[in-house]
């Protein structure tokens, strides 16, 4: 990619839903901004087992003030970031066919983004021990469903499924080195 004088660089913003420091959702993380780096975009990764933050109250004040949540935690600087980001990437394990707790609950708490998000583009990174990617099925209709919330409940939002990439029989440490999915992150993030 290349950036003329004046252009803004494109934001890059992987949220890593693991509580593993450094398992296969990292390496699979840190190969899409690999990707992404070398075509000259900016990275940033949120590590979320390292943030403070509560479940979503379902108060709905954030939609009562303007999009301030009443919980003062991590958060907070969390949604500014997702904000100023062109890209969010969501990279969880599945869990039980589904997200992980912890990136279930940062999803609840981007409630306060649902009538602003605009112009983003949102992919799905996510693996597993299971052999075969119809086991995937659930997580990937979470991932869908989720995305379209935003412009399902905000006309002209443009926030866009850009795609997911998905690890299969990743479960010992490092499994996930010897998949295709290494490559296809790498070339997703180089060519977004």
């Amino acid at each position: 990619m290349c950036i003329g004088k004046g252009e803004k660089v494109m934001k890059v913003l992987v949220i890593h839903g693991s509580m593993r420091k450094n398992g296969n959702t990292k390496i699979l993380s840190e190969e899409f901004m690999r990707g992404a780096k070398e075509a000259g975009y900016e990275t940033e990764i949120v590590e979320l087992r390292d943030k403070k933050f509560g479940d979503c109250f379902g108060c709905r004040a954030c939609h009562n003030n303007g999009g301030t949540c009443v919980q003062k935690d991590d958060m907070a600087e969390i949604l500014e970031k997702v904000k100023a980001a062109d890209v969010i990437v969501l990279a969880s394990p599945m869990y039980y066919f589904t997200w992980t707790g912890l990136m279930k609950r940062f999803l609840d708490r981007t409630y306060p983004l649902l009538p602003t998000l605009s112009n983003k583009d949102f992919y799905l990174l996510t693996l597993g021990g299971v052999s075969d990617k119809k086991f995937m099925a659930n997580i990937l209709s979470d991932f869908n469903m989720y995305v379209a919330c935003f412009s399902e409940f905000n006309n002209g939002a443009n926030v866009r499924n850009a795609g997911a990439v998905i690890g299969t029989s990743a479960l010992a440490p490092g499994a996930i080195r010897e998949s295709s999915a290494m490559q296809e992150a790498y070339e997703t993030g180089k060519n977004l």
